[in-house]
């Protein structure tokens, strides 16, 4: 059975453009990557934080491409552009 990730991101206020733009350049990256089934994002303007929504394949797939991520230096730029860490939280789908 596949995964649900969700992951959130905390943008500073004057990166949140520089943020979004980012994900909506590169998510189409991650939806080709092995074990990815869908990725999709949101922002929410009352709380200043961008959400993921991703389907994986495993927990180890989704894993293998976050450290492809931060490889490749995504990652601590994303963080670069945050106010903390992102949450990531894996879920089991179960429907």
């Amino acid at each position: 059975m596949s995964i649900v990730v969700t992951a959130k991101f905390f943008p500073q206020s004057d990166k949140v453009n520089e943020m979004n733009d980012w994900f909506k350049n590169n998510l189409s990256k991650t939806e080709e990557y092995d074990g990815c089934q869908l990725i999709r994002g949101c922002y929410n303007e009352e709380t200043n934080e961008v959400l993921l929504y991703e389907v994986w394949d495993s927990q180890d797939a989704h894993q293998k491409y976050v450290n492809w991520r931060v490889e490749i230096g995504d990652i601590p730029m994303l963080v670069g552009l945050s106010t903390k860490e992102p949450e990531i939280i894996y879920h089991k789908e179960t429907y």
